[in-house]
C-alpha cells in the first residue's frame, strides 16, 4: 500500500479529481482520498513517481509518506462525533474532529459560545475595564473630574454589541469554515448506545463528547428565594450602579465584581465563609490583595456564615454570623458569587452509563474518557480546572482520543490562572506548601514591586512576586505574582516552569528596560543578591 500526502485540495471536488488522476496510473487497484486530512491511499503495484506525476498534472502536489499517519476514517451513515454543548470545549472538539475528517454534530440549548463569552470572562473583563478606566481618572492626582458617573445603560448596549460581534467571529464564522460541522439549537440528550435526541429529532453517533458547562451555585440560605438577588450569570445585565452591593463569596468572581462596582461608585461589602479570601492562592499574595481592596473602601468579612436574608421594600438585609458575633448588613442589592456547579442533569447520563461524582461533575480518566468508553467529556462539567483555556485544551484532546484511540493525556501541571482584580493575581506551577508536600526541598523569595522601576514610573507598585525553587537544583517550581498586569506577566513565567529552567537561566536573560516583566528576573536575582543594591539592569 502506498500513502501520499496531497497538497492543494480545498474541497471534495478536489479529492475526486485527485482520485481520478491516481486511478489512471498503471498498477493501481484501488484509491482512497481523504480531503480534510490531505491524504491519499493507493492499493496495488504502481510506481510512486508516476503517482506523484499524475497528481501534479491534475494541478495538485503529492509526496510519498514513509510511515502511516494517524487518520480517522469516517463511518458514513452516522455522526462520527456527537457533541452536547456549544461552548469553548465543544467547539475545540468539533474543530479537531473535523480536521481529522469526522462528521460532527453540535447540540446547544442555550446561546452559542458558552459561559465564558456570554456570561463569564468576556463580559466581566469588559465591565472591569470600564470600572478601572473610570477609577483611574477619579483617583489620579493630576486630573480633576467633577460629577463623573457611569451610564450603565450605554455600558449594557456596548457590551451586547461586543458579544454579538464575538459570537459571529469566534463561533458562527467557524461553522462556515468547517462544513463537516453541523450545529443545531436544541437540548441534546442520550437515549442509549449510539443514540441521542436533539430537540425532537433522533440521531445516531459513533463517539460523543459532553461539554455542557456549568452554572452558578446558589447555597441554601434561609429566605433567599424571596429576595431579589443577582448571580455571576445575571449581574452583567444590571442597568444601574448599586448604592450598596452585598457580595456573598470572596473567591475570584466575587472579588473581581466587588472591586468593579466599588470603582464605579457602589459601597461594597464582601461576606466570605472561609477564614480568608482566595484560599487556594499563596497567603502572602491574598493577604496583600485583601489589604489593597480594603484601602479602596471595600469591606471584607471573613469566617462569616450567612444565616438568613430578607427584603423590605428596596432594602435587603443579610444576617451574618462570624464566630460569636451576629450582624445584620443592609444593602440595596445582593450578589451571590459562591462558585459554580455542573450542567449534567437532564442529559441522559444514566442511560449510557456515564458516572458523576458527589458534586455532579462527570468522572473522566487522563484521556478525558468517561465511564462509557465511547463517550468523553471536557470543560466545566468535568470540573478539573474551570477555565476557558483548559476547556478548549480538554475538548481538542478528547476529540482526538475518541477518534484515534487514547494516546494523548491531559497535562494540568503548567496551566496559569489569574484573578482580574487590581492589582491582578496570577500564578503558575507549584505553591510553596504544595512543593513541600511533594517532597521538594524548597527555597523561596518574595520581591516587593516597589523594587521594579516600571512599577514606580506607572504609579502602580502595590504588589509582590513570590518565586519557589528547588533548593538543590535551583530549578524554578512556581512563580506567583500580585501586580498590575500580572495576567500578562505570568506567561513569561509559564515557560520557565514548564521547561524546568533554573535561576541562572533567568538571571542571564536580558529584558527590555523599563518593563514590568523585568520583575521576574529581579525575583530570581533576589535569591543571590540584595536587589535594592543593584544598578539598573545589572546581573
Amino acid at each position: 500500500m502506498i500513502k501520499l500526502k496531497i497538497t492543494g485540495m480545498t474541497c471534495e471536488h478536489c479529492a475526486s479529481t485527485v482520485k481520478k488522476a491516481l486511478e489512471t496510473v498503471r498498477g493501481v487497484e484501488r484509491v482512497s482520498v481523504y480531503f480534510p486530512q490531505g491524504y491519499a491511499q493507493v492499493e496495488g503495484k504502481a510506481n510512486i513517481e508516476e503517482l506523484v506525476e499524475a497528481v501534479r498534472r491534475a494541478g495538485y502536489g503529492a509526496e510519498p509518506l514513509q510511515e502511516c499517519i494517524e487518520i480517522y476514517i469516517p463511518k458514513g451513515d452516522v455522526y462520527d462525533m456527537f457533541i452536547v454543548g456549544g461552548g469553548s470545549a465543544g467547539f475545540a472538539a468539533a474543530i479537531r474532529a473535523s480536521e481529522l475528517g469526522a462528521k460532527v454534530l453540535i447540540a446547544e440549548n442555550s446561546t452559542i459560545g458558552g459561559t465564558c463569552l456570554n456570561r463569564g470572562c468576556v463580559p466581566s473583563k469588559y465591565l472591569i475595564g470600564i470600572a478601572n478606566t473610570f477609577y483611574s481618572l477619579k483617583s489620579s492626582p493630576f486630573v480633576s473630574v467633577e460629577k463623573a458617573q457611569i451610564d450603565m445603560r450605554k455600558v449594557l448596549e456596548a457590551k451586547e454589541e461586543l458579544l454579538e460581534r464575538l459570537r459571529k467571529e469566534k463561533y458562527w464564522n467557524v461553522l462556515d469554515a468547517y462544513p463537516n460541522i453541523e450545529y443545531r439549537e436544541g437540548r441534546g440528550r442520550f437515549l442509549g448506545k449510539g443514540k441521542a435526541i436533539v430537540g425532537e429529532r433522533e440521531v445516531s453517533f459513533w463517539k460523543a463528547l459532553i461539554s455542557t458547562g456549568s452554572r452558578p451555585y446558589v447555597p441554601q440560605i434561609k429566605s433567599l428565594d424571596t429576595v431579589r438577588y443577582y448571580t455571576s450569570d445575571s449581574i452583567f445585565n444590571i442597568d444601574y450602579v448599586p448604592e450598596h452591593l452585598v457580595v456573598i463569596g470572596g473567591g475570584a468572581i466575587g472579588l473581581e465584581l466587588s472591586q468593579a462596582f466599588s470603582r464605579m461608585g457602589s459601597k461594597v461589602t464582601v461576606v466570605e465563609a472561609l477564614p480568608e479570601i482566595l484560599t487556594g492562592e499563596e497567603p502572602e499574595l491574598r493577604e496583600r490583595l485583601k489589604e489593597s481592596l480594603k484601602r479602596e473602601g471595600i469591606e471584607i468579612i471573613t469566617g462569616a456564615v450567612v444565616d438568613e436574608v430578607k427584603q423590605e421594600g428596596e432594602i435587603i438585609y443579610v444576617k451574618v454570623r462570624a464566630g460569636n458575633t451576629n450582624r445584620v448588613i443592609s444593602g440595596t442589592d445582593l450578589l451571590v458569587a459562591t462558585g459554580r456547579k455542573p450542567n449534567t442533569g437532564g442529559v441522559g447520563l444514566e442511560l449510557v452509563g456515564v458516572k458523576t461524582n458527589a458534586k455532579g461533575f462527570i468522572q473522566t480518566n487522563e484521556f478525558m474518557q468517561t465511564t462509557n468508553k465511547d463517550i468523553y467529556a471536557a470543560g466545566d462539567c468535568v470540573g478539573k480546572f474551570m477555565l476557558v483555556t483548559v476547556a478548549a485544551m480538554e475538548g481538542g484532546i478528547a476529540a482526538e482520543n475518541a477518534l484515534l484511540g487514547n494516546k494523548r493525556e491531559v497535562d494540568y501541571r503548567h496551566i496559569p490562572h489569574a484573578v482580574f482584580t487590581d492589582p491582578e493575581l496570577a500564578s503558575v506551577g507549584l505553591k510553596e506548601e504544595e512543593a513541600i508536600r511533594m517532597g521538594y526541598s524548597v527555597d523561596v523569595r518574595i520581591l516587593e514591586f516597589s523594587k521594579v522601576p516600571r512599577a514606580l514610573i506607572s504609579f502602580k507598585h502595590d504588589g509582590l512576586i513570590k518565586t519557589v525553587i528547588d533548593k538543590e537544583t535551583k530549578r524554578i517550581l512556581g512563580i506567583h505574582i500580585l501586580a498590575p498586569h500580572s495576567a500578562e506577566l505570568i506567561h513569561k513565567a509559564v515557560l520557565l516552569v514548564k521547561y524546568g529552567l533554573t535561576l541562572d537561566d533567568v538571571i542571564r536573560t536580558v529584558d527590555v528596560y523599563p518593563t514590568l516583566s523585568e520583575s521576574i528576573k529581579l525575583g530570581a536575582q533576589a535569591f543571590v543578591k540584595d536587589v535594592s543594591k543593584l544598578s539598573c539592569c545589572a546581573e
